[in-house]
């Protein structure tokens, strides 16, 4: 009962109200945040390395998931980045923003990887279609008035 409650808590408050020490300011309130999305980032990447191992050697596309752990890695030097403008103190709000977009990419980046590694890929794939028209159809322009058809001569057919 008490590991259920635990987790109610913790996906109910918001990270910075428990992480925040009692005397800490706006500047204590933004690193936590930014740790946060850091440890989020490093998740991502650490989700995508199973994927990678999880993948059978003949899978659908490993060269995909591959891609998709490049780009979250090189999220996580982008990160390391934004992370040194906050515990500078220089443009927090901006960096905290760009940190969170980071980790919403990082979420998708790990979807992606999934959808890599299985047979179920959302894709759409193009279909051909062959279509016979009747002789019977009037040639020329159907969206014109009757009287406005002009007579195709159509070959004989063989």
């Amino acid at each position: 009962m008490w590991l259920l409650i635990s987790l109610m808590a913790s996906f109910c408050l918001s990270s910075a109200a428990i992480t925040r020490p009692a005397g800490a300011g706006a500047a204590g309130d933004s690193r936590a945040e930014a740790r946060a999305e850091t440890r989020r980032l490093v998740a991502g990447i650490q989700q995508i390395e199973r994927i990678r191992a999880k993948t059978p050697p003949g899978g659908l596309d490993g060269n995909c998931v591959e891609a998709k752990l490049a780009e979250a890695r090189a999220g996580l030097q982008i990160a390391g980045g934004e992370l040194a403008r906050v515990d500078g103190g220089e443009e927090t709000a901006y960096a905290l923003h760009r940190l969170h977009l980071l980790g919403d990419r990082s979420d998708e980046l790990v979807r992606a990887a999934r959808v890599c590694a299985t047979d179920e890929q959302s894709t759409i794939d193009t279909t051909q279609v062959e279509v016979e028209i009747s002789p019977n159809v009037p040639g020329g322009d159907p969206t014109r008035p009757p009287s406005s058809f002009q007579r195709v001569d159509r070959p004989p057919e063989q």
